[in-house]
Order: C-alpha cells, then sequence, then structure tokens
C-alpha cells in the first residue's frame, strides 16, 4: 500500500515539515552553496508519482528557501522525478540518492553535480523528518 493516499495527504505531510526546516541552517547552507543561474527562477522541484504531485523549491530573499507546491510555471534548474514512496524513504534516509539515480528509481534532470554537493546538508534532515511524522501521529509513515 502506497505511503500517501493522494496528493493531498503528501502536500499536508510534506508542507508541515519543510515548513519546520525551510529557514535552518542547513537550508541556508544549500542556498548559500548555489550559484544561480540565469535561465533558472527556481533550485529543484521534485516531481512524484503515485500520487501525482510536485515540490518546488525557491531562492527567498532571507538566504534560505520558499516552497511551492503543486503547478507552477517557475524553471526550476534541477528535478527529480520519482514515485512518491521512493521520496518519502529518501526523507527518511532510507535511500541514497547515487544509488537511486542508477537504479532509475529516480530521474535527475539538470547538473546533478550541483544536487550532490547538498546531499550532507539534507541529510542533517532525515532524522528530523521521521520525529516530524511521530511528532504529528503519522507513525506509521515513520517506521
Amino acid at each position: 500500500m502506497a505511503y500517501f493516499q493522494s496528493a493531498e495527504d503528501l502536500y499536508n505531510v510534506f508542507e508541515g515539515f519543510f515548513n519546520e526546516v525551510k529557514d535552518s541552517e542547513q537550508s541556508k547552507a544549500i542556498m548559500a552553496s548555489y550559484q544561480k543561474s540565469s535561465h533558472h527562477d527556481a533550485l529543484v522541484q521534485y516531481i512524484y508519482h503515485k500520487p501525482e504531485a510536485k515540490v518546488t523549491w525557491v531562492p527567498n530573499d532571507k538566504g534560505s528557501i520558499d516552497v511551492i507546491y503543486g503547478d507552477t510555471d517557475v524553471n526550476p534548474e534541477l528535478t527529480f522525478e520519482m514515485n512518491a514512496d521512493i521520496g518519502h524513504k529518501f526523507w527518511l534516509g532510507k535511500v541514497d540518492l547515487t544509488q537511486a539515480l542508477a537504479r532509475q528509481q529516480m530521474k535527475a534532470t539538470g547538473p546533478l553535480s550541483k544536487s550532490l554537493k547538498v546531499v550532507p546538508q539534507l541529510q542533517q534532515w532525515f532524522p528530523l523528518y521521521r520525529d516530524y511524522l511521530i511528532r504529528t501521529g503519522r507513525e506509521e509513515l515513520a517506521g
């Protein structure tokens, strides 16, 4: 059975979590290392399937990220496309980005070297995601 029963369910979980971490030191470190392209107005877009959903990170004027949920006209520099279950497992720290790309569990578009540079900062969020799920009554997703 899928972890998320609908796009609304996925958005509720990810929105709550990203609201907690989007202004964190890790987020600011990601944005500090990001060299903005003149051709793109968003850092990354996660495209999820089963359920269909999109989560897009855009730089803000505070040196961290804002998050757009759903369709948007912004042009991301990086996109990662995957089954929502793989995305959920990634945020739990159970899916290695490099292996998921090699196994084609994730498809990436854009300069992959940029995404690999931020993985150490993202890894610091993995236990926070699990804790967030437990704290918000979604223990069934934390396992």
